[in-house]
């Protein structure tokens, strides 16, 4: 899926473009592979037009522009306060009043929808990861519109892809998600339906689920982890009608179309945002192959 004929500044305008019309390609790196692939293929389905993930003359005269494309952002004294730390116990985690970002290179990579790596690229010569207040980054433009109402949610599991459709039918946004590591956990043709959705959700660590983490054994009840984008389910949690079952952030946006979840399905915190605003009670969530 390398596209060597294009140039990356191109690549990444395309992708910041996909990104500002909620088809996201996971995080904006410059990098053209199978997410990018992906998100491009949603957005063309949209547009009608032909449904290829390539890139044409038709792509590059409407996505490829790179004017426009970046804007500065200065750190702020208050993105230094919100940090907090990040514990690697469990039973730590839960005594934090937030689980808050850990750096500012975490927050502000997120903010702007990139991956730690390509932030660090864009900006070589910062003192990273903690930049002081006053350092002036180069960022991309990434506001978008938010989703109108939906009809429905799709997730294709091969795909590791999950689909929104607006009331009239139309294919409105794509994301890449994780989906369960254990096959026996993906209710394969299902349609499952929203029960309940909150921004900044707690969670709850049940050591009797996580018998691959050492400590579990140890700990012998479950725990409150506060809220954050550090939380288990990142920043937005989306409650399905299955026990346990639900679409929600992540604190790792660089692993999301990986299988690992354990049974939920996982986007990255600012994919999940723009979804938990446009939910309803009962809104169908169609799980396919």
């Amino acid at each position: 899926m390398p596209t060597p004929q294009v140039p990356v500044d191109v690549l990444f305008a395309i992708q910041t473009r996909l990104d500002r019309g909620n088809f996201s390609p996971g995080g904006i790196d410059g990098r053209w592979g199978s997410k990018s692939e992906k998100a491009l293929t949603a957005w063309q389905k949209h547009n009608h037009m032909s449904a290829t993930g390539k890139i044409d003359d038709s792509v590059r005269a409407a996505l490829g522009d790179t004017n426009g494309v970046l804007a500065t952002y200065a750190v702020a004294a208050a993105d230094h306060a919100a940090l907090t730390p990040y514990p690697s116990s469990w039973l730590e985690r839960s005594q934090q009043e937030r689980m808050g970002y850990a750096s500012v290179e975490e927050l502000v990579a997120e903010k702007f929808h990139l991956f730690r790596a390509t932030l660090r690229h864009l900006n070589p010569d910062i003192a990273w990861p903690n930049p002081p207040a006053g350092t002036v980054l180069t960022v991309p433009v990434v506001q978008a519109a938010p989703l109108p109402p939906l009809s429905k949610i799709e997730i294709r599991l091969e795909q590791k892809t999950l689909r929104a459709y607006d009331v009239n039918g139309k294919l409105v946004a794509h994301f890449p998600c994780s989906i369960a590591a254990d096959k026996a956990k993906r209710p394969l043709g299902e349609t499952l339906r929203v029960v309940l959705w909150a921004e900044n959700p707690d969670y709850t660590f049940d050591p009797g689920l996580f018998a691959e983490v050492p400590e579990a054994a140890t700990i012998g009840k479950k725990l409150r982890i506060p809220p954050g984008p550090n939380n288990p389910v990142g920043l937005a949690w989306i409650g399905l009608d299955r026990p346990g079952y639900g679409i929600h952030g992540s604190p790792a946006p660089e692993d999301i179309s990986k299988t690992e979840s354990h049974g939920c399905f996982r986007l990255t915190n600012w994919d999940a945002l723009k979804l938990v605003r446009a939910v309803r009670a009962d809104l169908p969530v169609l799980v396919l192959p």
